[in-house]
């Protein structure tokens, strides 16, 4: 007994700051505080308060000048912060080492010129799934964080340019069992460098661009391991963005994610450049581009490509029409991709519309007690951007012959496809078929890429890039590459991230069968089945 006294009594001096951690108490309102005192505006103190006027030309004119209230947070600690504010930001700039987290336990925090939380600098161990700074939900709370973005001055090579409502340029990880609500003029939630992970919340993120956003090209992980996301671009005129992104990989492990893209842009429901992986939760994901899911994923999962974009009720059933899984989507969307626990290998069918009983959230019912199937839907019998040609818009919104409004205009959110759209199907059916990692496994990659740019590899990935001449007619044949390359560029991507991609067709011939395994998941031309209503 005394042995553990005196062990007990020696981690105690050896770890004083885990002993006797307390919290910082940050309230807000008028006037603000900080362990129950008036904040102070001394520079030296672990938490002070400034001010900070944005000119950069986003502004709008009725808020030039304004000076938004920052409360800096300089040191390692936990900072339990609750109360409201407007035009306020809680800004982050401890040191390398320094852990940080920060407790929202009732606030609402409004900041309309910037983001409303910043964190600039703290402790960052660059591991995905790892953080350095937490922002935690406490239980029971209710917060909301209503944020704008920041440019750079073009002559100011240093600055660093905020793009959500919570940005960060370290690692960042949400915990706690709180909700928080995200309203952005720009992205929502962002970490510019590192990872972002999720292990719990209630969240409703509405932004202008992505909602959630990891931008650390071929670095960034984007994990959600638990919670509730509800990840949706606004559908604003002229808009864009993806339900959910990342510039290198994202992971779902548990949850349930719901991630929708602007319904008019060519953007996808779940987006990232390295890969993104299902190994557990409910998630789903719509847009109206067509981004794969990796085929290794342990929970199985479901790609649907529309012959024409539907906003209506989707339910998958088994085959004898009991449904595994409901969603009613509030915009029109191409591609849907869904997967559940309860996902298993064999037939389906796919209904749209119908009459369904039981408890939804966000369109997504967690509990059916009824359904009376709707339209039957078949699948196969061609590729819906197949169809297109160039010139004819890519949404699904105008008529096939590609003919134009009498008065000459274009119909409103409709995009022309650029030029080069077939070699560009071609090009990625092609790719499709090649398994990079069997056609190098004998190549020497550090001869390989010696004389190539590996900063403008990461940034715009070609697979060509890693063949030789011979492999390239072989695998490419006589696709123009050129053209390709131009005509992704026309779509706002490179020769090989962030361009239009295409589903190979799921059948030649068209059947109302979803024959789901873990080597089809992917299912093209979803149409009306020849018997309009099912039996």
């Amino acid at each position: 007994m005394k042995k553990s006294l005196t062990l007990l009594l020696c981690l105690a001096a050896l770890f004083p700051c885990a002993a006797l951690a307390e919290e910082t108490q940050i309230t807000l309102g008028d006037t603000f505080t900080v362990g129950g005192e008036p904040i102070t505006q001394d520079a030296s103190a672990p938490v002070y308060l400034t001010q900070e006027t944005q000119t950069h030309d986003d502004v709008p004119e009725s808020l030039e000048g304004l000076a938004n209230r920052v409360i800096v947070i300089a040191e390692a600690g936990d900072y339990r912060i609750s109360g409201t504010a407007e035009d306020t930001q809680i800004l982050v700039r401890a040191g390398e080492d320094d852990a940080v987290r920060l407790i929202l336990d009732g606030a609402q925090i409004t900041c309309r010129t910037a983001p409303a939380i910043v964190v600039e600098s703290a402790h960052d161990p660059r591991v995905p799934g790892t953080y350095g700074v937490t922002i935690e939900l406490a239980e029971g709370s209710v917060n909301a964080v209503t944020g704008s973005h920041t440019v750079a001055p073009e002559d100011d090579e240093t600055a660093i340019e905020y793009d959500g409502a919570i940005d960060s340029q370290v690692s960042l990880g949400f915990e706690g069992t709180g909700s928080l609500t995200v309203d952005a003029d720009n992205e929502g939630i962002e970490v510019a460098l590192g990872h972002l992970t999720i292990n719990g919340g209630v969240f409703h993120i509405s932004a202008c661009d992505d909602p959630l956003n990891v931008a650390e090209d071929g670095v960034g992980t984007l994990t959600v391991n638990d919670g509730y996301v509800y990840s949706a671009v606004k559908a604003l005129e002229g808009g864009e963005g993806d339900g959910i992104d990342s510039n290198g990989t994202i992971v779902f492990n548990g949850g349930t994610v719901i991630n929708l893209a602007h319904p008019s842009s060519q953007d996808s429901g779940i987006d990232s450049d390295m890969g993104s992986t299902i190994n557990g939760g409910v998630i789903v994901g719509a847009g109206n581009m067509y981004d794969p899911i990796e085929s290794d994923s342990q929970q199985l999962f479901m790609m649907l490509e529309f012959g024409e974009e539907t906003d209506q009720l989707v339910v998958v059933t088994d085959e004898n029409d009991n449904p595994v899984f409901a969603y009613d989507f509030p915009h029109d969307y191409m591609y849907i991709a869904f997967s559940t626990p309860e996902l298993t290998e064999g037939t389906y069918r796919v209904y749209l519309g119908g009459e369904i009983e039981g408890e939804q959230t966000d369109g997504l019912y967690t509990t059916i007690t009824s359904y009376v199937p709707g339209t039957r839907m078949q699948h196969g019998g061609g590729n819906a951007q197949q169809r297109m040609q160039p010139g004819e818009p890519v949404d699904g919104g105008q008529p096939a012959d590609g003919s134009q409004p009498a008065d000459g205009s274009k119909p409103e959110g409709d995009q022309q496809a650029p030029e080069g759209m077939d070699e560009v199907i071609a090009y990625e059916q092609a790719l499709s078929r090649i398994d990079l990692n069997e056609l190098l496994k004998d190549v020497d990659l550090n001869a390989l890429l010696k004389d190539l740019d590996l900063n403008e590899l990461l940034n715009a990935y070609n697979a060509t890039d890693l063949l030789t001449d011979e492999q390239i007619a072989e695998y490419f044949g006589d696709i123009n590459l050129d053209v390709v390359i131009n005509a992704r560029k026309g779509f706002g991507g490179g020769p090989g991230f962030g361009g239009p991609r295409a589903m190979d067709s799921s059948s030649d011939v068209a059947t109302s069968d979803f024959v789901l395994s873990r080597e089809t998941t992917g299912f093209t031309n979803v149409v009306a089945a020849q018997a309009e209503a099912a039996e």
